[in-house]
């Protein structure tokens, strides 16, 4: 009789672990609204702290916007991990999704190209623990600038 006890142990075993690793590694995704046509402009919410894996969903409500990476690649200072390609979504018009998938932990900052100049920037932080940004603010719109320093 042993021998059957162990067999169907190990069975549970190899069935329970497949499971256990897809509930740890299962993403979330976090939806960030992007609203205005102008100077109101901006992401909703314009801070979010994620997991590595995690999806942001970004849903344009009014206006023509952008997500674009701080990142020279678009011609900007590097303000995403470095490791980290850059990202744009393109010009997104009303009712467009568009999905970032976050793959390592760190500062996340982003900006809308059409906007950027009027403060409609966005940060994501990616990881367990909450990080200060180390970046300089004097290479970016003075308006961009305002806007991460009222973050939290």
């Amino acid at each position: 009789m042993k021998p059957i006890y162990s067999i169907v142990i190990a069975l549970f075993l190899a069935w329970i672990e497949p499971v256990q690793a897809f509930q740890q590694t299962n993403a979330d995704t976090l939806t960030v609204e992007v609203l205005g046509t102008g100077a109101d402009a901006r992401f909703v919410p314009a801070l979010i702290q994620v997991a590595p894996g995690d999806l942001v969903r970004f849903v344009v409500i009014e206006g023509m916007h952008t997500v674009t990476a701080y990142h020279p690649d678009n011609r900007r200072p590097v303000r995403i991990p470095e490791s980290v390609s850059a990202f744009d979504s393109g010009m997104l018009k009303e009712g467009d999704i568009w999905f970032l998938q976050i793959t390592k932990e760190g500062i996340y900052d982003y900006f809308c190209l059409p906007h950027e100049r009027l403060g409609h920037v966005g940060r994501i932080v990616a990881g367990k623990e909450w990080k200060t940004a180390e970046y300089d603010n004097s290479l970016i719109p003075k308006a961009a600038a305002q806007t991460y320093n009222s973050l939290p």
